[in-house]
Parts: structure tokens; C-alpha cells; sequence
């Protein structure tokens, strides 16, 4: 192997794509060939500040729902494929690559910023519409709700009722956050829901504040020893009139009490 062609191929053996034969021919090279070694070291360290200066983020948790949602719509096609074209074919599933690649992005950068407690919860708020799970314990009545939890959790979740000013309680299921068990309470408004997530905010509170990503918006506090959560697709306004509301009837008492 002469050295140009070392030369072109030193990229596909740092990347390791090259066969076993390839290989042996032009690491022989390399044992002799000081500026071919020179340049794949230069490589290799090109490589290595690339991987420790790039950042990385964790995709959406709610990425794979939308995923999964895109493949049922595209089950869901006229059978008449058959039909089609090598070119209308090859445009679709085109269009498709591009699709899938753009909610990777979507999903990657949107979601910087967003504590990931946060993006937890709205993965679950997400899951429990589409997975048919909203709720465990159906009903508009607190007294029946806040009871349910007991022997579940480690913790009586406060349950209030809205209705009257237009968010009435409708249940409540276990669901799991911040490694833990939590309460979740669901409200509607309209034809949205609302998942209130409760746990013990024990020695550290979530961070407080707004959180908007996808048309999901999340608002955080803590309150007399308790996390609070609030996710829904509700309008921003609408939302925080309900954490309002919550919080004006929330009684200063310890987990437990």
C-alpha cells in the first residue's frame, strides 16, 4: 500500500470501517510511514476534543410518544401503496426520515432549561392521556379521593375541590416522579385535564416557576412540606388561575398530619 492511498484511508480506519485485510495492509504502512502517524494522531485528538467540548442533552421524555404516535398515523395510510410509484414511495419515506429527524431535534433542544422533574411530569401528563390511564379512583368528591391514597402512599396528599369555580376534581391514580411514588390529582377544565402531581418535598424543593415546551406548560412550588407539580395543554392564564386556587386552600400542616 503506497502512501496516498494510506493517506485516504486513515479517516475510515480511526471510524473503524474498514476490513480485516484493509487493516493489516495499512497498519504495515503505518509502522513505517512517520507522517501517516503523525496525521492519525491528529485525528484521534480532533476526535477526543470533539466528544469532551460537545454538549449532550437528553432527549424529550415525551419524544417517544410523539414517535409512536407518528407511526400509528402512518399505519393508518390507504392500503392502496401498492399502487404507488418507486418516486411517490421514495418521497414518502423521504419525507418521513425528515420528519423523525426534525422531532429528534425538537426534542433535544426544546427541552433545554426545562428541570427534569419537570420534563418527567409532563411525560407522565402525556402517558396518561394516550395510554388510557388517567385515572385509578374516579370521582368528583375529595372525600372519596384523598381517602383512596391511604395505605398507597406514605403521605395523605391534600385534595381539593374546584368545581364550583370551574375545575372540578374527577379522580386520582399513583404515579411515579422524581423516583418515587406520587399522588397524582386530576382535574378538567372543559375537555382538558390537569394532572396535579403531590409528594413530601423532604429536605430539598422543586425548582418554582413557569415552564412552557411543546404547548405544555408545568408550574412548580412547594408549599407546607409538599411538591407540587401542575401540568396540562390548558392555557397559560387558565393554568395559573388554577395554581392559584390550589394554593389559597392548601393548609399549612406537615406531610402525614
Amino acid at each position: 500500500m503506497n502512501h496516498d492511498e494510506a493517506a485516504r484511508l486513515l479517516g475510515p480506519y480511526q471510524d473503524g470501517e474498514l476490513d480485516l485485510a484493509t487493516c493489516l495492509k495499512l497498519e504495515e504502512h503505518l509502522a513505517g510511514c512517520a507522517l501517516c502517524q503523525k496525521t492519525l494522531a491528529g485525528q484521534k485528538e480532533l476526535v477526543e476534543l470533539i466528544h469532551a467540548e460537545t454538549p449532550r442533552y437528553k432527549p424529550s421524555p415525551f419524544l417517544k410518544t410523539r414517535l409512536e404516535a407518528a407511526l400509528r398515523a402512518e399505519k393508518t395510510l390507504p392500503s392502496a401503496k401498492s399502487s404507488w410509484n418507486p418516486a411517490a414511495l421514495a418521497w414518502m419515506y423521504s419525507g418521513m426520515a425528515t420528519a423523525v429527524m426534525a422531532l429528534l431535534a425538537v426534542g433535544v433542544f426544546l427541552t433545554q432549561g426545562m428541570p427534569e422533574v419537570d420534563r418527567e411530569a409532563v411525560a407522565n401528563h402525556v402517558r396518561s392521556l394516550q395510554a388510557n390511564h388517567l385515572m385509578d379512583v374516579a370521582s368528583t368528591d375529595q372525600h372519596t379521593v384523598k381517602p383512596w391514597f391511604a395505605g398507597r402512599l406514605d403521605y395523605s396528599p391534600q385534595v381539593v375541590d374546584l368545581g364550583a369555580s370551574g375545575y372540578p376534581l374527577i379522580g386520582g391514580r399513583l404515579d411515579v416522579l422524581d423516583h418515587r411514588d406520587v399522588a397524582a390529582i386530576i382535574y378538567q377544565r372543559r375537555k382538558h385535564y390537569i394532572n396535579l402531581f403531590i409528594w413530601p418535598s423532604d429536605a430539598e424543593s422543586i425548582r418554582s416557576g413557569l415552564f412552557t415546551r411543546d404547548g405544555y406548560h408545568v408550574i412548580g412550588w412547594t408549599k407546607a412540606g409538599m411538591n407540587y407539580l401542575a401540568v396540562s395543554e390548558l392555557g397559560e392564564k387558565e393554568l395559573r388561575d388554577f395554581v392559584g386556587m390550589i394554593q389559597a386552600q392548601t393548609v399549612e400542616s406537615r406531610p402525614g398530619e
